[in-house]
């Protein structure tokens, strides 16, 4: 049982890694383990997924129009 006790400090690392890549079996099994003892670990998961859902959600928004690109484009070429 103690190859699944995990600090919070590994945990909240396991969390953040999950958000980029998939975690081996091992690291799954760690991060449950943990998850199921500590409630302040089990919110930084949910305020970690939170911000990137709002962070994928910004970077949708936030493209230029083709317009707005030309312009821009025209801008930095009158200045050289």
């Amino acid at each position: 049982m103690k190859f699944l006790m995990i600090s919070c400090k590994k945990a909240t690392w396991l969390v953040s890694k999950k958000e980029e890549k998939r975690l081996s079996w091992h690291e799954k099994w760690q991060l449950r383990a943990h998850m199921a003892l500590c409630s302040m670990c089990r919110r930084f998961e949910e305020q970690s997924g939170f911000i990137a859902r709002m962070a994928r959600q910004i970077h949708v928004h936030e493209t230029l129009s083709d317009t707005s690109k030309e312009k821009m484009q025209q801008a930095l070429v009158r200045e050289h």
